[in-house]
């Protein structure tokens, strides 16, 4: 018998957060691919499928799902929400972009920490 009944994966993976169980299943792939332990790498794949479906992590979900699925067409939902994640990411750079070029002024942000005025109400009246 492998190291399986020593796993305590499917005992503290309820209370992670969901982040913090893609190192877990990193780890649990080193595992099966030194022979430590016999799940399926397949298994491990969908696992981390399902704990990408609700984040915005599309790409990298699109990814493990051709693993999982290689023979597969990407499902039109996986497509309609990446491109609804970037188009929501092009907007939030939109309105961004006046602060971002703000922080990238070098000599701006120079003026406005002489004059104390770096911080959110300095900012905002510039």
């Amino acid at each position: 018998e492998g190291m399986e009944q020593w796993d305590l994966t499917s005992k503290i993976s309820p209370y992670l957060d969901r982040h913090m169980m893609f190192p877990l299943l990193e780890y649990l792939d080193g595992l099966i691919a030194d022979g430590s332990v016999r799940y399926s790498t397949q298994d491990v794949a969908a696992a981390r499928l399902a704990l990408l479906r609700p984040t915005h992590m599309v790409d990298y979900a699109i990814d493990i799902y051709k693993t999982v699925h290689p023979e597969s067409e990407i499902p039109a939902e996986m497509q309609e929400r990446k491109t609804s994640v970037y188009q929501r990411l092009e907007e939030l750079e939109k309105g961004c972009k006046a602060l971002h070029e703000l922080c990238s002024n070098e000599e701006e942000k120079t003026k406005l920490q002489a004059s104390g005025k770096w911080n959110v109400d300095g900012v905002s009246q510039t």
